[in-house]
């Protein structure tokens, strides 16, 4: 197949439908409840405390243990993406994917809640995280198919923006659970399951999943003008495609450092979501109550992300997607310094009208928009940089880096908290500098990126 020909084949949606761009973001809304309620909130925690009670690990062992599972489970994922990118550009369809992957998602993220064997929970979890990650490739390369290409900064942002709502929605159902069923305590001495120690806290949240994901059914996407070829062509083409773009990306120059500079930017997002609970309630808080406050931050982080991240994709349609990560690196900057201040000269933090908490409400307001900016500046970049009928594939390359960072970022943290047992935690104030280093290297390998708003 020419490129000539794929190109008659591959359009640009040339309308913004409002009604349309709805449908699609409520599925950015739908799935911020799992990765809330199950990758932030209690997955982490989860395993600490599994560890701990059931097999006799130690803090640090049990954390190095979850870091080590997450770095393998990103390899594969960070494996598998690029076929999976080329694979929706030759079927010319994404929102297929979306839709089934979704189902894998909501039965085994679903399954965690049954059970405290730590073989079977790391199982449930990393079918359900592999299938997410994938879902969002698919959902992600569908922007330039959903909205013109002048609009797609501002609707990457609002899908961002809006997907925070899920995060409200997810944590108000969670409070009364919490208080229904009892706080968690992953740190020693007071081990307990707490809300985790029930079905209702996996399941609740995946219905919402569910439930607000059903507007999504009624998207519209632009597609191939073609009759699709039988399985096996498909799959040949995919890897063909591979290869090729394996070669080409090469003469993309920008693109490729791109794609280098943000593996390392994207590392501090990945952490942050996968680590925001016990950074709060082992590093700041320690302990009786903290999941309340970690709540109460979280909740306030997502409101400022609501209100601002859709600024940050205002910010790169009209100054670019590199201006947008300087931003982004700017406000990650502050958040972390604050945290990492905030770790080594408090022993604990409680709510109230004391320094402290102010700097963590300060703290939260600034991770927001800089979490949610990260997603919509790597937005922005891929459509900025990519030939139009290799989106899915671009979009699968810069997942790649994504997922290949997602494998360092445990794998360090990991390492890292390995000295809790020694010094208790400061070590997640090393941890977050360690995170801060790497983000700065790759802000600084991105400012030799020129894209075609330059």
């Amino acid at each position: 197949m020419s490129s000539d020909e794929i190109n008659e084949e591959v359009e640009y949606e040339t309308t913004t439908s409002k009604r349309n761009i709805f449908f699609w973001a409520m599925y950015d809304l739908a799935n911020t409840i799992y990765s809330m309620v199950i990758v932030s909130l209690i997955i982490n925690r989860y395993i600490l405390v599994i560890g701990q009670l059931e097999y006799g690990m130690t803090y640090g062992t049990a954390s190095f243990l979850f870091g080590t599972v997450s770095f393998a489970m990103q390899i594969v994922i960070a494996l598998c993406i690029p076929f999976l990118g080329s694979l929706s550009d030759n079927i010319g369809k994404r929102k297929p994917f979306v839709i089934s992957l979704t189902g894998i998602i909501l039965i085994f993220a679903s399954l965690i809640g049954f059970s405290h064997n730590l073989t079977l929970v790391l199982l449930f979890y990393i079918i359900a995280n592999i299938a997410y990650q994938f879902s969002l490739l698919f959902y992600d390369a569908m922007l330039p198919f959903i909205a013109k290409r002048k609009d797609i900064g501002k609707v990457a942002g609002f899908g961002v923006a809006w997907g925070y709502l899920g995060t409200i929605i997810s944590l108000l159902i969670m409070m009364p659970l919490i208080l229904i069923l009892g706080d968690m305590d992953s740190t020693p001495p007071g081990l307990t399951y707490g809300y985790t120690g029930s079905w209702m806290p996996f399941v609740i949240s995946m219905i919402l999943f569910l439930g607000f994901a059903i507007p999504f059914l009624f998207v519209r996407e632009k597609q191939k003008k073609m009759k699709r070829p039988p399985i096996g062509k498909l799959i040949s083409n995919s890897f063909k495609q591979i290869g090729n773009t394996f070669k080409e990306i090469r003469t993309h120059k920008y693109m490729f450092i791109f794609i280098l500079g943000y593996f390392f930017v994207a590392d501090i997002a990945n952490v942050i979501v996968l680590y925001m609970t016990p950074i709060i309630t082992d590093g700041l808080v320690v302990g009786g109550g903290s999941t309340t406050f970690a709540i109460l931050f979280i909740i306030i982080a997502t409101f400022s992300a609501v209100l601002f991240t859709f600024f940050v994709g205002w910010f790169g349609e009209k100054f670019g997607a590199k201006n947008t990560f300087f931003l982004v690196g700017l406000l990650w900057g502050i958040a972390l310094t604050i945290g990492v201040v905030l770790v080594f000269t408090t022993t604990s933090i409680d709510i109230g009208g004391n320094v402290p908490f102010i700097f963590t409400l300060i703290m939260g307001i600034v991770a927001g928009p800089a979490l949610g900016g990260t997603w919509t500046a790597q937005r922005i970049m891929v459509v900025e940089l990519a030939p139009k009928e290799k989106f899915g594939e671009f979009f699968g390359f810069s997942k790649l880096t994504g997922k290949f960072s997602s494998a360092l970022g445990p794998l360090v943290w990991g390492l890292v908290l390995l000295s809790y047992d020694i010094i208790g935690k400061a070590a997640y104030g090393w941890a977050m500098i360690s995170v801060g280093v790497i983000m700065a290297i790759g802000i600084v390998i991105l400012s030799f990126v020129k894209t075609k708003s330059e």
